[in-house]
């Protein structure tokens, strides 16, 4: 297989986001690489997807979840039936994105050029600010537990921002993996739910010799806006709080007053975004609930009433 001649799946994930999905969908159909599969995943949605992403974009295969699986749980869906269709490569993108003509063959081109690469990025950007950066990847110290502002977040594109560059993490709004570092690594993992799935997965990558890439030549829009708070609502506290600790203590561990000091990092950082949500003290209590379930060992989806509100990733 030559990288002209990949197949390339690309799993768009949607809850109760049906708009954003098929401006998503439309973006895509205009991509100039020849041979791409489409798979839009609804995750439980209330709203009908089927039939519109039928009738607009016949040639895309649907999988409907019976329940919200969360991010992890969606996208690891859309992942089993790329490996069943026979994909060379993975791209996994949140339903409220847009992608230039040329980001699919621009990411796929830069992994057949990097034989360690685990999984490949494009540069992120605001949709409502088109030459603004959003993320040209992250960096990622778990022995902090915080991987503070994404690379480049509120820099204007320049060129600076060309070319495959090694980064920590990836940005989870795209990531394009090979079949084979899926069936050697692992899929997301589904015990993460909803946020920190693409630090835990680079993890795995690292522990395999593989590692994280941008391709900031491809580039992708990200409506962030679109989510109902995003990381600033108390579904995005809860999640981000509980996942961090988990991904930190399960790939650094530590003990005694280092670990009390990264405990101390995490609850501050978390603490520190409540101030930008709308209800800040209900964020302050899902920042708690978040570090109380990591005590107790909770994973999977959180407390009832914690389900996304609609638009929200997963």
């Amino acid at each position: 297989m030559t990288e002209q001649h990949a197949h390339v799946a690309v799993v768009v994930l949607n809850w109760n986001a049906r708009e954003e999905t098929l401006a998503c969908l439309e973006s895509l159909a205009a991509s100039d690489w020849p041979t791409m599969t489409v798979i839009a995943v609804d995750n439980g949605s209330s709203q009908d997807i089927r039939s519109a992403v039928s009738e607009r974009f016949p040639e895309a295969i649907i999988v409907c979840n019976s329940a919200n699986l969360g991010f992890a749980g969606g996208m690891n869906a859309g992942l089993r039936r790329s490996l069943e269709l026979g994909a060379d490569y993975v791209l996994l993108l949140n339903n409220d994105t847009l992608v230039d003509t040329a980001m699919v063959r621009l990411l796929v081109l830069a992994a057949g050029s990097r034989p360690d690469a685990g999984i490949v990025c494009p540069l992120v950007l605001y949709r409502d600010a088109p030459d603004v950066i959003l993320s040209a990847g992250l960096r990622c110290n778990l022995r902090r537990g915080y991987q503070g502002r994404a690379l480049g977040m509120g820099a204007r594109v320049s060129g600076e921002f060309t070319g495959v560059r090694p980064v920590d993490a990836p940005s989870g709004a795209a990531m394009l993996v090979s079949a084979e570092v899926v069936r050697n690594v692992g899929m997301l993992d589904e015990d993460l739910f909803l946020y920190g799935e693409d630090v835990e997965w680079s993890q795995r990558m690292r522990a395999a010799g593989l590692f994280v890439y941008v391709a900031a030549d491809a580039r992708l829009w990200h409506g962030l806006s679109v989510s109902s708070g995003g990381t600033y609502s108390p579904v995005g506290a809860y999640y981000q709080t509980r996942n961090s600790f988990v991904v930190s203590a399960r790939y650094a561990p530590l003990r005694g007053m280092r670990a009390f000091v990264r405990s101390a990092d995490i609850l501050f950082a978390n603490l520190a975004h409540t101030r930008r949500a709308r209800r800040p003290l209900v964020n302050v209590r899902a920042v708690f609930a978040g570090w109380r379930d990591y005590l107790r060992g909770r994973l999977g989806p959180g407390p009832p009433g914690l389900l996304p509100p609609e638009g929200e990733r997963g």
